[in-house]
């Protein structure tokens, strides 16, 4: 099978979406199918060589769009800018404002017609079995889809479209047009399972198009830290870690800061990241050395503090179909987990009910009954850390190679 992936982009910091089809394409490839790769390229987002060392051939190219915008909008001078200075820049530069306007009313036509030109260039000039567009950015599904090419056309969809919570009304029927087309013109559309479940407006014949997967993240950490078990358990204390972006809308972490006060003293909140500050800033004059801000760490930093918690913590997006992925990671650890949902429906709900360690709370329940609860869990499973054979076996439909096998095989029945 040869298959070439249309990418975003290709860099060292490709974003959570492209690393997991990246991680996907190492099955592929050991499989001895070939995969091809084409993707942008900009100053800001430099092809990883190491990347495309492991892909057949990765084709790049770059758009006068990204480099007009990027230059202002990635500048510090931008960023720290006034709403006044930020406004009297956009209207004194035209080109600046006519980009501006095309990204943000016409998602990126620029970008999406030189995507359509570079995919129908490089299908003439090659055989590929399949062309697969990876979202987000929907534009890449969009162009794949007006592509005048011969070749079987598919999408990984990561993130949701239509139903994107950032979708307004009036955006709304323009985005589901755009979304009918790219089903209309794909063989099968790929989607993580909270995002393919929440497809109720796909007219019948369409929807029989998804095919739903789990995150593929599952995979064995290296079970090495500096603390032993022994260690932990000596620990007086009991360590709650979060890692992550805190945010005030969608990911708010009121429930959980204030659940610690109704803790013992000897429950320590760690937390691994940034956001909501003033919400964090005013429960650090309450909690004081209780609750231990570590800021942004580097990955292995953060997986170090991921293995050597007590209990880690989960906290939900208050949307229907978006899941923090470090969920996954957590699964990884096989610490328990404490599941802290912001809606009745959420999407981390059917992963934890299938995990052996995990306590899912809502803020519809009484905080001092979650308290009580959580104290009992904690003391059950303080220090346990679950078999990684049993994780294997409990998400075996998280495993990448699982996952990319079930794509291929699905692949090849249409080919």
């Amino acid at each position: 099978m040869r298959i070439l992936l249309v990418l975003d982009n290709l860099s060292s910091s490709c974003g959570a979406n492209v690393g997991i089809v990246y991680e996907l394409t190492k099955t592929w490839l050991a499989g001895g199918n070939e995969v091809y790769c084409l993707a942008r390229e900009d100053k800001y987002h430099e092809l990883d060589k190491e990347k495309a060392a492991a892909l057949n051939k990765v084709w790049t190219f770059k758009v006068a769009e990204d480099d007009v915008l990027n230059d202002v909008t990635k500048s510090d001078k931008w960023i720290n800018a006034s709403s006044l200075g930020k406004a009297t820049y956009v209207v004194s530069h035209p080109v600046f404002l006519q980009k501006l306007i095309d990204k943000k009313y016409y998602e990126s036509s620029e970008i999406r017609n030189e995507y359509k030109r570079q995919i129908e260039k490089l299908c003439s000039e090659h055989s590929f079995d399949s062309v697969i567009a990876v979202t987000e950015p929907y534009y890449i599904a969009d162009a794949l889809a007006n592509a005048n090419i011969s070749n079987n056309k598919y999408v990984i969809m990561m993130d949701p479209y239509t139903n994107n919570p950032s979708t307004t009304q009036k955006a709304r029927p323009k985005h589901l047009q755009k979304e009918l087309h790219v089903f209309e013109t794909s063989h099968k559309v790929f989607a993580l399972d909270f995002v393919g479940n929440d497809m109720d407006y796909l007219p019948a014949d369409l929807a029989q198009k998804v095919v739903t997967f789990r995150v593929p993240k599952v995979q064995k950490l290296d079970s090495k830290t500096e603390n032993t078990q022994e260690s932990l358990d000596a620990d007086s204390n009991i360590n709650f870690v979060y890692v992550g972006q805190l945010y005030d809308d969608i990911r708010n972490p009121e429930l959980m800061l204030k659940l610690f006060t109704k803790l013992h003293k000897n429950y320590i909140l760690h937390l691994y990241g940034g956001g909501s500050e003033k919400t964090v800033a005013q429960y650090k004059e309450i909690l004081g050395d209780r609750l231990v801000l570590h800021g942004w760490v580097s990955s292995s930093e953060s997986i170090k503090a991921q293995k050597e918690a007590h209990v880690l913590i989960n906290l939900n997006n208050n949307i229907k179909n978006m899941l923090p992925s470090k969920l996954i990671e957590y699964i990884n650890t096989g610490k328990p987990i404490l599941n802290i949902c912001q809606i009745p429906n959420c999407p981390s709900l059917p992963y934890m009910e299938r995990y052996p360690m995990a306590l899912s709370v809502a803020p519809d329940q009484d905080i001092d009954e979650i308290a009580r609860d959580l104290t009992e869990f904690a003391q059950k499973y303080k220090g346990q850390t679950a078999d990684h054979s049993q994780i294997e076996e409990l998400f075996a439909d998280c495993i990448s190679e699982n996952v990319a096998n079930m794509i291929l095989e699905t692949i090849e029945k249409e080919a």
